[in-house]
Formats: structure tokens, sequence, C-alpha cells
């Protein structure tokens, strides 16, 4: 099946499946570690940095191990930080 799609439905759909997966995890481990580090005095680029690596991990773990539908539905149709290398 192939869909076609514009600009504005890829931004609904994308939406979507983000409030699916916040409301689903909540505060992710990444996020509240990025918090706390700040607050431990790490520069936020710092904190940003690692924030990337720890939520890269989080992503790869629910699309590749867990195998959770929302995540992977996003994954499949937006790139995230699972399957982003750049």
């Amino acid at each position: 099946m192939e869909l076609k799609l514009d600009q504005d439905q890829l931004k609904i759909i994308e939406r979507a499946l983000s409030d699916a997966i916040e409301k689903y995890v909540g505060v992710s481990q990444a996020q509240e570690a990025y918090v706390n580090n700040i607050d431990n005095g790490m520069s936020t680029n710092d904190a940003l940095k690692q924030f990337q690596l720890d939520n890269r991990k989080e992503w790869e773990y629910f699309v590749y191990e867990e195998k959770n539908q929302i995540y992977c539905l996003y994954d499949k149709i937006f790139k995230s930080p699972a399957t982003y290398r750049g």
C-alpha cells in the first residue's frame, strides 16, 4: 500500500505519533538525565551531547529490542534517533 501525503498531513501524523509516544513514556530517562546533568553543574552543551547519546539508546531499545509499534511506526515514516546517524 502506498499513500501520497502532503507536508501538512505528514506534520499531523508526526505530531500524533509524537504525542502517543510521550503519553506512553512520559518523561524519558534521557530527558530526566538531561535536566539532572544541568542541575548538577554540567554545561548545557555537554548535557545536550549526553542527551543525544542516551536518547538514541532509548530509541534503539524501543525500536529494535522491544519492537514497540508506536516507535517502529514513527521510525518507519520519519527518521528517529534509532536510525539517524548524521
